[in-house]
């Protein structure tokens, strides 16, 4: 009785992970953000001192 060799199986070459596009932030877009955060955390410290 002959033993069958079977097909190896081929992986795939892992693909390479497509990094997500790093956004350009400019100052007045990071300013906007900062004030955005400042603004919430102000709201949320308003709220736990009730």
């Amino acid at each position: 009785m002959k033993k069958h060799k079977g097909k190896a199986k081929q992986t795939a070459a892992p693909k390479e992970q497509e990094s997500p596009k790093r956004q350009e932030w400019g100052y007045e877009e990071m300013l906007t953000e900062l004030e955005a955060i400042v603004s919430d955390a102000e709201q949320r410290l308003e709220q736990e001192e009730q």
